[in-house]
């Protein structure tokens, strides 16, 4: 099964990077669809891979961390705080270097104050912590809309990140991307095992040897951290996170070293073929953001999971 899906995301890559508002025949390609083939479409390609798998992947760590089904970036409000901090870094022309630290900065605030919240007792409460994550949304939008009424010059720039997608792509970015993601994905798994036990309650945690709040803050500050280096170059794109973990589970078990793994790898395809869709969905060369594409598979998978699974919500 992991050969197979593997070799579907190999093809879902080399199919969108040869469709969109132009068609390349690679057997056929002129010296200009060569150019846009290896300067645009594969950079922009490889790049919403690496993206959709780090939200892939900070998607599977809320929801084990917090044993929330319905945590993500998008709905812990660590994605619009993280989009707050970047369009902030934007509208006050902050150097460039510094819009990513911006946005792990307000993201982790972001996310705290949703934990914090929605524990009660040292137990938290999924449905609070989802109502927490809304309070947080309103508030990033609040803030972003004043930055967009009172900073006009930035308007088109602030409008990006809201919207998500992949306009502005270069190898650097790339690199840098990958690196962190690689960094990140190496650190969880060698974290796995305890991860696997922090699936138990506090309690039965601890009596292993797990240290359950250092274990929960590291997986907090790092997932948040992917996220908002997503952010900070691509703006919000929701629910991948939320989508990805629970197929994970359902074909590949909850096993974190399987998770992690598949949680990845199908967040990296999901965006893949969400961006394929979006530069090929409306004719005539217009691009559609990736954003809005996410957020309805997010807002039908969303209704799905509260329509299946509402009791467990409200009665823990």
């Amino acid at each position: 099964m992991k050969k197979l899906l593997f070799t579907i995301f190999l093809l879902a890559l080399a199919a969108s990077c040869l469709i969109g508002s132009t068609a390349i025949n690679p057997l056929n390609a002129s010296p200009v669809e060569r150019d846009i083939l290896l300067g645009l479409r594969l950079p922009r390609v490889l790049f919403s891979a690496v993206i959709g798998a780090m939200l892939g992947l900070s998607g599977s760590i809320y929801q084990l961390t917090l044993k929330n089904p319905l945590a993500d970036s998008f709905t812990t409000g660590a994605a619009s705080s993280s989009a707050l901090g970047a369009v902030l870094a934007i509208a006050l022309g902050l150097p460039l270097p510094l819009v990513p630290v911006i946005a792990l900065t307000t993201g982790l605030v972001g996310l705290l104050s949703v934990y914090r919240l929605s524990k009660t007792n040292g137990i938290i409460n999924p449905v609070t912590m989802i109502l927490a994550g809304v309070v947080i949304n309103v508030v990033a939008s609040a803030v972003i809309s004043f930055a967009k009424y009172f900073f006009e010059d930035s308007l088109s720039s602030i409008v990006f990140w809201l919207m998500g997608g992949f306009f502005v792509v270069d190898w650097g970015k790339l690199l840098f991307c990958a690196l962190v993601l690689l960094v990140t994905y190496i650190l969880f798994i060698g974290k796995a095992l305890q991860l696997n036990l922090l699936a138990f309650d506090e309690h039965s945690a601890q009596s292993l040897g797990i240290n359950v709040d250092r274990l929960r803050t590291v997986s907090f500050i790092v997932a948040t951290a992917l996220v908002a280096v997503a952010v900070s170059n691509t703006g919000i794109i929701g629910f991948v996170g939320l989508i990805v973990p629970h197929i994970s589970r359902s074909l590949f078990g909850s096993d974190m070293r399987q998770n992690l793994f598949f949680s990845t790898l199908l967040g990296a395809l999901l965006l893949v073929l969400a961006d394929a869709a979006a530069r090929s969905i409306i004719p005539g060369g217009a691009e559609l953001p990736v954003g809005i594409i996410t957020a309805l598979l997010g807002g039908l998978f969303f209704l799905y999971l509260l329509r299946t699974r509402r009791e467990r919500f409200w009665h823990g």
